[in-house]
């Protein structure tokens, strides 16, 4: 029978916490409740000895840490390990016991234990909880983040691939995304759009020409730019398309956003089109019909 320890008392912020506590020794399971209590920690803390006991208080309530002996008669605190991670519970565990070896030791920490504490140094006990509950409210915050961003990008997918506007996003020469539009109007497979990039698709004669002048514009100002170009499809067909690109710096290089839609014949401007062969008039009358 340990006694409470004498050191200074561990001062920590009231947050109400719900305790399971895994102890088949009455008299240690009241020796752990002073240490806490005493280190003003606001909690509610149940108490189980059984597999059937932990196993229900699990499945009936909440609980933002859970104390475990490692030997509790016919089972171990690595058993109740298990079964928290079989019923998909990851709640943080922290065993609490007698002298453990080394080998055991490393046996806990390899299964998922946030930490251990030996029951004569039980002053550590009350830091040990609230940095496993801090871990697990940065990590839950993490993953609400990440199923957000996964969320939002499901949604613009959706959204870009309803509209019948293509639309490309590339950092530098690599095309990361476009949408069932641009399938469409150029003919390619989005798996083809993507190991290429847009302006790929541009004749070969006027292709430097307007990635030049579009770099140049936007090293000038921020604003979107907007073009009639040809492009020139999967089946070598000429296309015409009201382009606007917006280009932004990504750590370091540049970015752009393009969408694009076929111009139908009756509304071409050719002093705005970039026809294969340019000459330097042409390229400034694309360049200054920009929107």
């Amino acid at each position: 029978m340990n006694s409470v320890p004498n050191d200074e008392t561990i001062l920590a912020p009231r947050l109400p916490l719900n305790v399971l506590l895994v102890e088949d020794n009455p008299e240690d399971a009241a020796l752990c409740l002073r240490v806490l209590r005493k280190a003003q920690l606001d909690l509610s803390c149940d108490v189980v000895d059984s597999r059937d006991d932990f196993v229900h208080k699990l499945n009936s309530t909440d609980y933002d840490v859970v104390l475990s002996d490692y030997n509790l008669g016919c089972w171990t605190g690595l058993d109740a390990l298990q079964i928290m991670r079989e019923k998909g519970y990851s709640i943080p565990f922290i065993l609490v016991t007698g002298a453990l070896g080394e080998q055991k030791a490393v046996e806990c920490i390899k299964n998922g234990i946030e930490d251990y504490i030996l029951k004569d140094r039980l002053e550590r006990l009350p830091v040990a909880i609230l940095r496993a509950v801090e871990a697990r409210g940065l990590h839950g915050e993490r993953d609400r983040m990440e199923r957000s961003l996964r969320e939002n990008e499901a949604k613009f997918r959706a959204l870009a691939d309803a509209i019948p506007v293509a639309i490309f996003i590339e950092e530098g020469t690599r095309c990361c995304y476009v949408n069932r539009a641009a399938e469409k109007i150029t003919g390619y497979t989005r798996e083809e759009l993507l190991s290429s990039y847009f302006w790929s698709l541009l004749p070969p004669a006027s292709r430097d020409a307007v990635l030049q002048q579009t770099i140049k514009h936007f090293r000038e100002e921020e604003s979107a730019r907007r073009y009639d170009i040809e492009i020139l499809t999967k089946q070598n067909e000429t296309k015409y398309l009201d382009v606007t690109v917006k280009m932004f710096p990504v750590e370091g290089r540049l970015a752009a956003l393009i969408t694009a839609f076929e111009v139908p014949e009756q509304g071409r401007n050719t002093t705005k089109i970039l026809k294969m062969g340019l000459n330097n008039v042409g390229r400034q009358n694309l360049t200054q019909g920009a929107a």
